[in-house]
């Protein structure tokens, strides 16, 4: 039975050749370098591959002394420890200072020392003179004894006694007063050396509190660096645990195994022409002439394994500047990358790839002005309306909702709580639930309490359509929170073609939500950035961009500026383009995108227009149009925008082939004034046969450029007329004058005021399309204000009424 030699890798311990990221997957490709190998059959283990890995994805390439007879790959649990390849260390002690333990020598007043053994000294000497002048008190009280017991004795010669005694007694007396003068003269030293002693006590015991302070104040220093220090330590603590709960999350259950089945013949061959042979020349060139292989010399082969695995991707970013005083942008590229695999790319080559890439257009923000359509009313009295055709359901409702949104813009308060402080998925969840209700109770309330008169059928109309709005928002919003979780956990216990599904649903699922990014204002307040209209301009024309203004637009020459950052190289085949990162890089997993710059962009002749739509809103939507004159195409991502050195907020940039224009909506111009009043209705009736209401409507639009110095404005004004559904209901366009249904267009406009300098405002020009819109093309000087006219009748039978028929949308 011939014996198998195994021999088995770990991923992570396999050299990165090359990474390939997808907007939804990355492709790895892994060296596997001098694999040993053996006569015979040889099985090469590559184990730890992630469980993200697509499993028909893994192929096996390579060159040497060898021919794959098989490949297997297999799910198998995970047989590493968790703590084993990544140790909670110890190392991070407590490094305690032993400075509180080195108390030193506490100072002492000079001199205060040698007085005090002075004093002790006289102390001494004191103790010496008083028992000198005990004993000779003792002498004399012996002597005096001694006298005492002679009166019985015989014998005793009283002279030779008395001699004695006189004697004796002088030298005790002669002794006792030597004592007392010494007693006396020490007495007195010790006075003198005592006082010196006390004030050199008080010095003494001044200068140690003062020490004693000097020590305290050096302690709180260290005891505040100590816990300044055991601080930065819980931080550590802290960042090494996140660090280790977010390896954690990707630490896989299951792992792909893949095992590979290499044969090497001892009578070699050359087969580098079968299928499947990875010989090389190399090992050719070392066989013997004879063409045989020697059983004891070793063999080797190199091979490249490469796989594809989702939870790897890429989405570009860009940094958008631009400027209205020369017309110009710059335009810089990034790119997000993501690893949330289990593996780690160390020191490989990172390419970006677009050839999974689905963008589409971006947002407009103008206001849709719907057709205005009207017909004759009900006989009065039975379900009739009240005639008012003055304003349109459409006017009335984007005026409702332009109020409301002005209304409830606000900051709703803990909202960093929901950015900091890792809130859970749960708190997230219940937070935008309050803020979705909190809102639609405003609305409600707003709704209500909204002084413009109104029908009451249209205002239950409008609360119910609210509503089911929100309502539908919030089911959406929760049913994307519950994929999200649901992808999350499946990820790592599903199997692999269930896993492919969801990262293509997630990817769908951040194309839609690109397109909802908040747009920036013009040199306005942050509010009315959440009163920008709908996208498109008109329903059957497009967006602004398929409107003639008048434009062309002109390749500029290219920057070759300095830059800042390495710059990638770009390369495009086909409906593919790829962008090869600078350097090696490396890619570990952690759910926080790496940013690194790919190019920037330099855009010239950069046009800037405004829209309004007074109808609904009275004010100047700020939109530019740019064209990519660079030579690759941008893709659709969301991005940040300058606009004169101020940052405006966030924009979503579309995709723009090279050569194409894109255009973005900048919010509103506070510097362009808009007025219109309401409508001024002259009632009459005509006829003699056959009598006839004729309503005279008129309207009109001021705009006034605030600005007193720099170029003339672009202005494109929408408003419309009332188109009639029956043949009784006759609506008949007084001014502007000489328009004709999708005719030429004709001047229009006349001075806001009546001053000879208010003459010189501009120019303008108006046309008439189909569905009764009016579109004025105006060029309005700096400081110049401008008034453009609407006039038309609507004639009907006497005694009927007409009523609105716009469908609701």
């Amino acid at each position: 039975m011939e014996v198998t030699h195994k021999v088995e890798y770990k991923i992570r311990d396999l050299a990165t050749r090359a990474v390939t990221l997808f907007p939804n997957q990355a492709q790895v490709q892994r060296d596997i370098r001098d694999i040993p190998l053996r006569p015979g059959v040889n099985e090469i283990s590559v184990v730890g591959l992630s469980p993200t890995v697509i499993k028909d994805s893994i192929k096996v390439e390579g060159n040497g002394a060898a021919t794959i007879v098989g490949i297997t790959v297999e799910s198998l649990p995970n047989r590493e420890l968790f703590d084993e390849v990544y140790p909670d260390s110890d190392s991070d002690k407590s490094d305690d200072d032993d400075d509180d333990s080195d108390d030193g020598e506490e100072p002492e007043q000079p001199g205060l020392l040698e007085v005090t053994e002075k004093l002790v000294e006289l102390c001494d000497n004191l103790k010496r003179a008083q028992d000198f002048i005990q004993n000779a008190d003792e002498r004399v009280k012996i002597l005096d004894s001694y006298c005492q017991s002679l009166n019985k004795r015989e014998g005793i010669v009283v002279q030779d006694i008395l001699g004695t005694y006189k004697q004796e007694r002088e030298k005790a007396h002669a002794d006792r007063m030597t004592g007392s003068i010494q007693e006396r003269e020490i007495n007195s030293a010790i006075n003198k050396v005592s006082r010196e002693h006390a004030r050199l006590q008080k010095l003494d015991e001044k200068l140690k509190n003062k020490a004693w302070k000097a020590k305290a104040k050096v302690q709180k220093i260290k005891q505040k660096k100590h816990r300044k220090r055991m601080a930065h330590q819980q931080e550590r603590l802290k960042e090494r645990a996140r660090v280790r709960e977010e390896r954690r999350r990707v630490w896989p259950k299951d792992c792909w195994t893949v095992n590979i089945q290499l044969e090497v013949n001892a009578s070699f061959t050359p087969m580098s022409s079968r299928r499947g042979s990875i010989s090389s020349e190399a090992d050719f060139g070392r066989r013997s002439p004879t063409g045989t292989m020697e059983i004891d010399e070793p063999a080797s082969c190199d091979l490249v394994l490469s796989y594809v695995t989702i939870s790897a991707y890429w989405t570009p970013s860009y940094d958008l500047q631009l400027s209205t005083t020369n017309c110009t942008g710059s335009l810089c590229f990034d790119a997000s990358l993501n690893n949330t695999t289990s593996e780690t790319w160390e020191n490989c080559k990172i390419t970006l790839s677009t050839s999974q890439a689905a963008f589409c257009g971006s947002d407009e923000l103008v206001p849709i002005l719907q057709p205005w359509r009207i017909k004759m009313a009900a006989p009065m009295g039975i379900g009739s309306s009240d005639g008012d055709i003055t304003n349109s359901k459409h006017e009335v409702r984007e005026r409702a909702k332009f109020h409301n949104r002005s209304r409830n813009n606000f900051q709703v308060p803990g909202a960093r709580a929901t950015m900091f402080s890792g809130g859970s998925p749960r708190q997230l969840q219940d937070y935008q639930m309050q803020v979705m209700m909190l809102e639609q109770t405003n609305k409600k309330r707003l709704m209500m309490t909204r002084q413009e008169p109104q029908n009451p059928q249209l205002v239950m109309q409008q609360q119910a359509q609210h509503q089911a709005q929100q309502q539908a928002r919030q089911r959406q919003m929760q049913q994307q929170q519950m994929q999200q979780q649901q992808m999350q956990q499946q990820q790592m216990q599903q199997p692999q073609q269930m896993m492919q599904q969801q990262a293509v649903r997630q990817q769908a699922q951040q194309q839609q939500q690109q397109g909802l990014s908040p747009q920036g204002q013009f040199n306005g307040t942050p509010s009315h950035g959440q009163m920008l209209p709908p996208q498109h301009l008109l329903p059957g024309d497009g967006s602004l961009d398929a409107i003639d203004m008048g434009m062309d637009f002109e390749s500029g020459p290219d920057f070759q500026s300095a830059l800042d950052f390495h710059e990638s190289l770009i390369e495009e085949t086909g409906l593919t383009t790829t962008y090869d990162l600078h350097g090696l890089k490396t890619l570990i997993p952690k759910f926080t995108p790496t940013k690194q710059r790919v190019a920037r962009v330099k855009f010239t002749n950069v046009f800037f227009g405004h829209t309004i739509v007074a109808k609904y809103h009275a004010m100047a939507y700020l939109k530019a149009r740019v064209k990519n004159n660079s030579k690759w195409a941008l893709l659709k991502g969301p991005g940040s925008l300058t606009l004169d050195g101020s940052f405006m907020g966030n924009v979503t940039i579309p995709r723009c082939s090279s050569g194409d224009t894109f255009s973005l909506s900048l919010g509103t111009d506070p510097a362009i004034k808009v007025l219109y009043p309401k409508a001024e209705v002259q009632r009459s009736t005509t006829g003699m046969f056959h009598k006839e209401n004729s309503s005279v409507y008129k309207r009109s639009v001021t705009l006034r450029n605030t600005r007193a110095s720099g170029k003339a404005v672009n202005l494109l004004i929408l408003d419309q007329v009332p188109v009639s559904e029956d043949d009784r209901v006759r609506v008949d366009l007084v001014s502007p004058k000489g328009l004709t249904t999708d005719g030429p267009r004709v001047p229009s406009g006349a001075p806001g005021s009546e001053t000879v300098a208010g003459k010189d405002w501009g120019k303008g020009t108006v046309r008439l399309k189909n569905s009764g819109h009016l579109c004025w093309e105006v060029t309005l000087n700096p400081g110049k204000s401008a008034k453009l006219d609407l006039e038309y009748t609507v004639s009907l039978p006497s005694g009927e009424a007409a009523e609105d028929c716009t469908k609701a949308t």
